[in-house]
């Protein structure tokens, strides 16, 4: 059996697959590989989780964009068509660029180019419902 693994140790993490056997040492073996795809690792968000965690765990792969949208996700509950001020989203970042980098206005508007987001009312942003689509994108 194939396993994908991750592990967080001290704000590192690492990640990687490994072949599993049972313990009884018995192999199991497959003549014709699996024709289906491998469904990738995703984990459904935790909006329980404060600010600094939520991101933690979910935005470490993630682009600009997938983060601006992840954000909006954890400050809005995960709830579409909640208005969030611009302003709001930037100072949460601002005070994360260790886990999130610098902040690039352009990450708004390449957000509402994929579909996760919108601007309800001008300086406000609103996630949309594929926003979770930013998740594995």
């Amino acid at each position: 059996m194939r396993v994908h693994i991750v592990v967080t140790d001290g704000g590192k993490t690492f990640e990687g697959e490994a072949a599993l056997v049972p313990a009884d040492g018995a192999r199991h073996s497959r003549s014709t590989p699996s024709r289906h795809p491998r469904a990738s690792v995703r984990t459904k968000p935790d909006f329980s989780l404060p600010l600094r965690a939520f991101v933690n765990r979910h935005a470490k792969t993630l682009g600009g964009p997938q983060k601006f949208a992840l954000l909006l996700a954890r400050m809005s509950g995960g709830k579409t068509g909640v208005p969030v001020s611009v302003k709001e989203i930037e100072k949460a970042w601002n005070r994360m660029k260790g886990l999130m980098g610098k902040y690039n206005g352009a990450y708004t508007t390449r957000a509402k180019d994929k579909g996760w987001v919108d601007t309800t009312k001008p300086g406000h942003y609103a996630l949309l419902s594929g926003w979770d689509a930013a998740l594995g994108d």
